[in-house]
C-alpha cells in the first residue's frame, strides 16, 4: 500500500511539472503551461514564475501541444473557418443577361469548393439569340475558370466572408468555341472600254458558309454580390490570349478573339442567377 502511494505522488509531481509546448511559424518551440487561448493570442507562464503570465499572437502560432497529448491548430484568420458558412447556399445557376442580344444564350454554373475558392463551367449555344451581323451562325462555345475571392489588405478579429460566393474576384479562364456562319466575298475585276485590264472596274458577288475554332487563355476581374441567400448579380471583364480567328473575322460570340496578326481575346458579361444547396 506504501509502494502504490508513493507512485502515484511520484504520478502527480511528473503531471505537475509536465509542460506544453507552443509550436510558432517559424519553428521556435516555446516550453510552458498554456492557460488559455483566446480569439487573438494564446497565455501561457513558465513553470518557474507562475504569477507572470505571458501571451502571444495567435498569427505567430501553428499550433499548441499539450502534456496531455492533444494538439490544437491555431488559424491566423477566420476567413478560412468553414463553420461561418455551414447555414451558407454553395451552388449557383446563372445565364448571361444580355448574350441573347448578342446571338447566343449562356448558361453557368458555380462550385464553391472552400472558402475563398470556387470554379464555374459554362455552356453558351450560338446562334440562339439575335442575329446582328445577318450571318445565320450556328456552335456551341465552353468555358472554364478558377475563381479567387479577394481578401482584404489587413485582418481584424473574427472577420469573415458575408458569404461564399459574394465579393471582388479573379479568375484564369479558358474557353473554346466551334461555330459555322455565311461569310460574304466581293471580287473585284479591273477593265477599260474595250474589256482588257483598265481603270474601270466591276464586282463580283459571292456567298459560302464557314466553320471556325477558337481557343482563348484569358484572365478575368469581377465583383458578385448575392441577395437573401438567393439572388445572384456577376459583373466581369477579361483579357487574355487567343487562337484561331481567321484573317478578317473577330467574331463577338461568348467572347471574342483577334485575327492572328494580334491575337487578343475579350470576354465581359453580366450575369445573374440563383444560389442553391448547401
Amino acid at each position: 500500500m506504501k509502494t502504490l502511494t508513493t507512485v502515484l505522488l511520484l504520478l502527480l509531481t511528473i503531471s505537475a511539472f509536465a509542460q506544453d509546448r507552443i509550436i510558432k511559424k517559424n519553428s521556435e518551440i516555446i516550453e510552458c503551461k498554456v492557460t488559455e487561448i483566446a480569439a487573438a493570442e494564446v497565455k501561457y507562464y513558465y513553470a518557474e514564475n507562475p504569477k507572470l503570465i505571458f501571451g502571444i499572437d495567435n498569427a505567430l502560432v501553428e499550433k499548441v501541444e499539450f502534456a496531455t497529448g492533444e494538439v490544437i491548430e491555431v488559424g491566423k484568420n477566420t476567413f478560412d473557418n468553414p463553420e461561418y458558412y455551414a447555414d451558407q447556399s454553395k451552388n449557383a445557376l446563372k445565364i448571361n443577361f444580355l448574350s441573347p442580344l448578342f446571338g447566343t444564350t449562356e448558361l453557368v454554373y458555380e462550385r464553391n469548393i472552400k472558402p475563398g475558392r470556387s470554379w464555374e463551367t459554362a455552356l453558351g449555344i450560338v446562334g440562339l439569340g439575335n442575329d446582328v451581323q445577318d450571318i445565320d451562325p450556328r456552335g456551341v462555345y465552353g468555358k472554364f475558370a478558377y475563381k479567387f475571392m479577394r481578401n482584404p489588405d489587413f485582418y481584424m478579429q473574427n472577420m469573415h466572408y458575408s458569404h461564399l460566393l459574394k465579393g471582388a474576384y479573379f479568375a484564369p479562364e479558358i474557353a473554346f468555341r466551334y461555330m459555322s456562319y455565311d461569310s460574304d466575298y466581293y471580287y473585284y475585276n479591273s477593265y477599260d472600254s474595250h474589256g482588257n485590264y483598265g481603270s474601270q472596274y466591276s464586282s463580283t458577288y459571292s456567298e459560302e458558309r464557314k466553320s471556325q475554332a477558337t481557343l482563348a487563355l484569358m484572365l478575368k476581374l469581377g465583383k458578385q454580390w448575392v441577395f437573401d441567400d438567393a439572388f445572384l448579380l456577376d459583373i466581369h471583364f477579361g483579357l487574355g490570349y487567343g487562337f484561331g480567328a481567321d484573317d478578317n473575322d473577330g467574331l463577338p460570340y461568348g467572347f471574342i478573339v483577334a485575327p492572328d496578326d494580334f491575337p487578343i481575346a475579350i470576354t465581359s458579361g453580366i450575369r445573374v442567377g440563383w444560389v442553391f444547396g448547401k
